[in-house]
């Protein structure tokens, strides 16, 4: 199939084109049927949760697609996942688009059969119209099937956000009420040191909030800082984050009037510092602001405790120039950490080294605090195959089942060669779904699917091994001998 190594030989704009079309044909009918065998793969696995040999503690049934939509295996996402490169969450999704649009919106699946409409656009109505009735779904079928595709998808999502709050009128007062505990603030890593900060929030908040964002940066202007506002504007949230020198400094410049941003925009930006606004005669002077400090008040004592891990060798700290690892978040350069530690004042305690293969192994079902860190320190991702989550909460599972010793099992069983971290769909398809797995060597795990597909996992990602002799001999090799569990 991927045999096109060599470049195309040189042809006319008339033919490129033709091949571009060609190609474009390909890439829609591709996309086409891996829905079709994404319903294929659920129709295999379909469970009916009122049938008597149904047994929920086992294997549930799941309706992952909206109203109308059959209950399928929770098992059926482990390996159609696995097949695609993909997490369990990622295939999970696409077999509720799937059966969304093949039970729920047949006017647009018929679209997408025919290559009217691409995958992904018909993915994206499935998965907004999936908290729909059925018949609220229907209308939005009728409605919305035969403009797909003939606007810009920005123009069109909004047309459909307006489409499904008119099939359901009530729709939008739950939404909203859904919406309202769904509130949070949380952050992921970005690039090169950074972290990106996502805040749902209510609205008036935020707008305030972005308010005294861009009042801070100002200020940073009148005191001489010379970065572009967006930095300056980032700069501002981690004032913030230290609340003491954030009111420290507002109240230093509360008769400062340079510019004032309009809260009741989230957009405004601040001018920049050789392009002072006019003052505003009728705006908040920021004299709300009390000039009063606390009596007693204790800035460090009020400063949030928070404990984060650096993990760093002896090189990076001879040379000054290697990277260093946080426990949450990307890699940062040896500078990064040191301005970020000192910028931030913060205290720093090192910790002694853990070495993981020191650790001895316990017979108890349990697993210790240290061997969990030895094991979370050795894989930091979730072991069943393309799984992507880095959550230290995930379950620490044992390879090969755990047996007490008061009924004839091993001294020994909990060792870090016999443990791994999965978050708790692939827990249970390992415990109950079909799935088997070995460990041969502490930190590599060998995953066989159902099937009978072999994946190779180790802490730099998963090897799809195929289904052959081959990875038939790999799976035999890797099962555990008696003696060699405890490591």
């Amino acid at each position: 199939m991927f045999d096109s190594g060599e470049e195309l030989p040189p042809a006319g704009a008339a033919r490129l084109a033709g091949l571009i079309e060609q190609n474009h044909a390909e890439l829609k009918a591709s996309e086409c049927r891996m829905l079709q065998l994404a319903c294929a793969w659920a129709d295999a696995h379909c469970l009916d949760s009122g049938s008597d040999e149904y047994q929920p503690l086992i294997q549930r049934a799941c309706a992952w697609g909206g109203e109308g939509t059959p209950e399928v295996s929770e098992y059926c996402a482990a390996e159609l996942g696995a097949l695609q490169g993909t997490g369990i969450g990622a295939a999970r999704a696409l077999i509720a688009d799937a059966l969304d649009l093949r039970y729920r919106l047949p006017r647009l699946w018929g679209r997408v059969l025919t290559g009217g409409v691409r995958a992904w656009q018909a993915r994206r109505i499935a998965e907004q119209t999936r908290v729909l009735s059925w018949e609220a779904c229907a209308d939005v079928d009728h409605a919305l099937s035969d403009l797909v595709g003939m606007m810009p998808w920005p123009r069109f999502a909004k047309i459909l956000s307006a489409t499904i709050l008119e099939a359901d009128p009530e729709l939008a007062a739950e939404r909203a009420e859904r919406a309202r505990s769904s509130q949070d603030v949380f952050s992921f890593d970005s690039e090169d040191g950074l972290k990106t900060i996502v805040a749902k929030a209510a609205a008036g908040d935020v707008i305030w909030f972005l308010a005294t964002v861009n009042r801070i940066a100002e200020i940073l202007a009148v005191r001489g800082d010379t970065d572009p506002v967006g930095t300056r504007r980032a700069r501002a949230v981690g004032i913030l984050a230290r609340p003491a020198e954030a009111l420290q400094l507002l109240i230093e410049h509360q008769d400062n009037t340079t510019s004032h941003p309009n809260p009741s925009s989230e957009t405004d930006r601040p001018s920049e510092p050789d392009q002072p606004s006019e003052p505003d005669p009728e705006a908040d002077d920021h004299r709300s602001l009390s000039t009063m400090v606390p009596p007693a008040f204790d800035a460090s004592a009020a400063r949030p405790r928070v404990v984060l891990h650096f993990h760093l060798s002896e090189a990076a700290l001879r040379s000054g120039h290697a990277l260093v690892r946080p426990e949450d978040g990307g890699p940062l350069t040896l500078d990064q950490l040191l301005e970020f530690l000192s910028r931030n004042r913060c205290q720093v305690r090192i910790q002694p080294v853990l070495d993981p293969t020191e650790l001895a192994p316990v017979d108890g079902y349990e697993v210790p605090q240290r061997l969990r860190a030895a094991v979370r320190a050795q894989q930091i991702a979730d072991i069943f195959p393309f799984g992507s989550c880095l959550s230290p909460s995930m379950d620490l599972d044992h390879t090969e089942r755990y047996v007490p010793m008061d009924y004839g099992g091993p001294p020994g069983q909990t060792a870090r060669g016999n443990l791994g971290p999965f978050v708790r769909s692939g827990h249970r398809a390992v415990t109950h779904g079909g799935w088997q797995k070995h460990q041969p060597e502490p930190g590599y795990y060998v995953h066989r699917s159902p099937t009978g597909y072999v994946y190779l996992v180790t802490n730099q990602g998963t090897l799809a091994l195929g289904r052959t002799a081959f990875s038939a001999a790999v799976w035999e090799a890797s099962r555990p001998k008696q003696a060699a569990i405890p490591a």
